[in-house]
């Protein structure tokens, strides 16, 4: 059975305040049983006193221990006492006072400073004394019968134990009224979180006082949903563009189709035409949705890294030569220059796709030249890709890393290239930017952080498995 947290809130509360009342209870009774019984000797002390003050009396006329024994019995009154003279070798000179079992002697042999004792069935407090003046010796002893201080104290254990009861039920009411006041806000803010869901998710939680406790959980809690509305929002418009960018190839297709089919016969070329539009948009299709599954796995972070050592400048080198022939089509002359021997660990498969969407964006908006340098600067591996373009508008210039994002009607592609190649660089440590743009052109940075900065040992490491990669004996890392 789990408790509810108002059952826990009001347990503590209550465990707490027995916990207090028990041990307040305990030092009240002990305390209280100290005092009593400091008044009891003290009383018991005085009544000594005034015994040994009329035995010394008794003595000053003449009168020997028997006669002054006597003497005493019969001038000291103590109601409730028992008061008793002995000789030194335990004959009873004289007993009065409280009725008490007959057997029973004060010890002789020493003194008895008030010492709890047993009487028969009753309980007593002793002071016993031995007494020496002018010449006789003789035992003194009072005892104070205990039975009105056992019941007092029986009735003080009788109070307390009520009042921890008393208090144990007040404290559990007190605690679940407690409980359900404290926990009331959060009750509330359940059940405003309730009417919070996808087709109201601007709703936010309320506190009563946004500086407590409840307060700040609720200030995050409300941030959570933020992120989420943000998550959600990007999803949703995820999937309108996607939608909008599959509907254009998706129609081109079907509209071939049914063009063909439209009559009966048709003439090898105008087959040949419409497969060829079919032929097109797919492999546009296929591109569109390799570039969509690539960012899903992505982001749900199912796309492992296949860590190499590679040199990053054959890499670029490799992927200008291959782009060199789409920039020829365009009319745009693409040239590498810088640094060499720029070694790197990292997926060689992802690195080609960073380095080719960069590059091919550049050629993409470039008019006649598209410059890749590569440069090994503090801790960092920069490439640069230039372009003589007409550059980027400022208020597009933040949007160009988001997905779907075309600047331009003859751009070829679906605007994923750039979200693409930003987390390829973020899953290797480095980043892609804007570096600067203007109407002469673009610059755009993709940097990656120089493992050959690392401590030596790592360093010759690395040098020995870059010199296995340059001549094709290693492959993995």
């Amino acid at each position: 059975m789990k408790w509810s947290i108002r059952a826990r809130l009001s347990a503590v509360y209550s465990a707490i305040v027995v916990v207090v009342v028990v041990a307040s209870a305990v030092v009240v009774a002990v305390v209280q049983e100290g005092m009593s019984l400091r008044r009891l000797d003290e009383e018991i002390a005085r009544q000594m006193l005034t015994l040994q003050a009329v035995m010394h009396t008794e003595f000053g006329k003449g009168l020997n221990l028997e006669v002054s024994a006597e003497e005493a019995s019969g001038e000291v009154v103590a109601p409730g006492r028992v008061l008793a003279l002995l000789r030194r070798d335990g004959e009873v000179l004289a007993m009065w006072g409280h009725p008490i079992d007959g057997a029973w002697r004060p010890p002789v042999d020493a003194d008895v400073r008030f010492h709890t004792i047993t009487i028969g069935a009753e309980r007593g407090r002793l002071l016993s004394e031995r007494v020496e003046h002018d010449g006789f010796r003789y035992v003194a002893a009072v005892v104070a019968p205990l039975a009105d201080f056992d019941r007092d104290m029986g009735q003080l254990r009788r109070s307390l134990l009520l009042g921890i009861f008393s208090a144990l039920a007040l404290a559990g009411i007190a605690g679940l009224i407690v409980g359900r006041r404290a926990l009331r806000p959060l009750a509330d803010m359940a059940e405003q979180a309730r009417t919070i869901t996808e087709a109201n998710p601007v709703e936010r939680l309320r506190a009563p006082n946004p500086g407590d406790e409840l307060g700040t959980f609720a200030s995050s809690f409300n941030g959570l949903l933020d992120r989420l509305a943000s998550v959600l929002q990007a999803q949703r418009q995820f999937m309108a563009d996607a939608s909008h960018e599959l509907r254009t190839p998706v129609s081109i297709v079907r509209s071939a189709a049914q063009v063909t089919l439209a009559r009966p016969l048709r003439s090898d070329g105008e087959y040949r035409e419409s497969l060829t539009i079919v032929a097109e948009q797919t492999e546009r299709l296929t591109r569109l949705v390799d570039a969509m599954f690539l960012l899903s796995r992505a982001e749900a972070n199912g796309l492992p890294l296949v860590r190499e050592a590679v040199y990053l400048d054959d890499i670029v080198a490799e992927t200008v030569r291959a782009l060199r022939v789409v920039a020829r089509e365009r009319g745009v002359s693409i040239e590498m220059t810088g640094d060499d021997e720029l070694l790197f660990i990292g997926d060689d498969r992802l690195l080609r796709q960073l380095l080719t969407n960069v590059i091919g964006n550049a050629i993409q908006h470039a008019r006649h030249a598209v410059a890749v340098t590569c440069q090994r600067t503090a801790a960092v591996l920069t490439v640069r890709i230039a372009d003589d373009g007409q550059g980027i508008a400022a208020a597009d210039q933040r949007r160009i890393f988001d997905r779907f994002v075309r600047l331009s009607a003859s751009y070829v592609g679906a605007g994923l290239g750039l979200p693409i190649a930003r987390w390829v660089a973020g899953a290797h440590g480095g980043t892609v930017t804007l570096e600067s743009s203007t109407p002469a052109g673009s610059v755009f940075s993709i940097t990656l952080p120089d493992v050959s900065r690392q401590d030596e040992r790592q360093a010759d490491g690395v040098s020995d498995t870059a010199g296995a990669v340059r001549t094709g004996t290693l492959n993995e890392v």
